[in-house]
């Protein structure tokens, strides 16, 4: 690969994910202004009960359905949705950006090996695991180590495997914040708790994870 070729290529990447980081923000910061509102709200509810404030309790048409504090419930219930988003957007981003580090570093090394003669050397198939992919891109270029934690949480998040959630766990405890076998049994991927912080990471290491350092011209 030239140096022109390999400079725009390791321009469109960042660029690339420079979108991808976008589009997170955008999502994100809507969902966590929410969430700031509810608890506002929720800080006032609590003064104006503190002040002597009660609710009207709320019947249904079942008059056995009473609902003794229906805006507590509310503000509550919102409180909940907004952190299952949160979490839900967090989640997603990191397999999205993991997966389009797969998809560009095939399309890179697909490139290069056809253009260079290999064509019958070029199998689909060494491409669909981390290791055989890692292995061939080594071969023309360096890359990072710390890559392998968003792969390891990509696909916990994804395919929900427990033997693959309790390795993540031993391997990065903080992505839980309850490490009990029988909530990692029951609950699989939902026990992965990721805040935007490991977003932030995984961008950074993403970042720095594509064609950045050619081992071949």
């Amino acid at each position: 690969m030239s140096s022109n070729e390999f400079n725009l290529s390791n321009h469109m990447y960042l660029s690339k994910i420079s979108r991808y980081r976008e589009i997170y923000e955008r999502s994100v910061k809507l969902v966590e202004d929410q969430f700031t509102e509810v608890e506002r709200e929720i800080d006032a509810y609590n003064l104006r009960v503190k002040c002597g404030y009660r609710e009207t309790p709320l019947i249904s048409g079942d008059a056995a359905s009473i609902i003794f504090f229906p805006e507590e419930a509310r503000l509550h219930d919102h409180k909940g949705i907004c952190i299952d988003v949160i979490e839900s957007i967090n989640k997603n981003t990191i397999v999205s950006i993991y997966h389009f580090w797969e998809r560009y570093w095939f399309d890179i090394i697909k490139g290069k090996e056809i253009k260079e003669g290999e064509e019958k050397k070029f199998q689909y198939g060494d491409f669909q695991y981390y290791d055989s992919l890692k292995r061939r891109i080594s071969n023309h270029y360096e890359i990072g180590e710390k890559i392998e934690k968003i792969k390891d949480i990509a696909i916990s998040l994804k395919h929900g495997n427990r033997r693959n959630i309790r390795k993540l766990l031993d391997t990065y405890p903080d992505l839980f914040e309850r490490k009990d076998e029988f909530f990692i049994s029951c609950f699989g991927a939902d026990a992965i708790s990721i805040k935007r912080a490991d977003v932030e990471e995984a961008f950074e290491i993403v970042s720095n994870s594509g064609p950045q350092k050619p081992l071949t011209s």
